[in-house]
């Protein structure tokens, strides 16, 4: 719901949403407060709590956020290793997994599909169980939060000399990058996606 945040206190999160009343909910222990500032934001409701908020391109950067600068062309870009760091430091478990979804060996051309998977903590899993577990149910299990899929492409043609030959590496890595960008809420250009 596309909602505009009027106030932020700790974990609470006052808002507005066209044709209803303002309301002050607060945050599932996975949506950081750091991450929240006031203004136009889209938000995700569940069990009268916010699971999701992504603020529009006009509010400010989320603290933290990375960049490199000193390109030839002078454009803010992040890369790989920023990326992977960023989704590490939210502190919430995520898995990376990736399909091939294409090879043409003649036209020397691959096309790969990521998935970011973000997974609920030990505790937040518990918070949601409903009654007592017997023994054999207590194993570990993983509630999946989010997806973020990342498409990725390579030839021989666009990719950097270096790594001309690894063209099929370059598709995939291409595709957890856009992944990656997605689940850290970055719309810079890649570094891996600019060659």
């Amino acid at each position: 719901m596309n909602v505009k945040i009027t106030k932020i206190d700790g974990n609470k999160i006052t808002f507005e949403s066209e044709g209803n009343p303002v309301q002050t909910l607060e945050l599932e222990e996975w949506v950081k407060p750091d991450y929240v500032k006031v203004g136009e934001a889209e938000i995700t409701i569940k069990n009268k709590r916010i699971a999701f908020v992504s603020m529009n391109q006009s509010t400010p950067a989320k603290p933290g956020a990375t960049s490199l600068k000193n390109h030839s062309d002078g454009d803010d870009m992040v890369d790989f290793e920023q990326l992977l760091s960023k989704a590490h430091a939210l502190k919430v478990p995520f898995s990376i997994k990736t399909q091939c979804l294409k090879i043409d060996w003649e036209k020397k051309t691959a096309f790969f599909k990521a998935t970011v998977e973000v997974y609920a903590t030990d505790e937040q899993y518990k918070k949601y169980v409903i009654g007592d577990l017997s023994e054999e149910s207590k194993r570990p299990v993983r509630m999946m939060l989010a997806e973020f899929e990342g498409h990725g492409d390579a030839t021989e043609d666009n990719c950097g000399d270096m790594v001309k030959k690894h063209w099929i590496r370059m598709a995939e890595t291409r595709a957890i990058v856009r992944a990656l960008r997605w689940y850290t809420n970055n719309a810079k250009c890649a570094e891996e996606e600019k060659n």
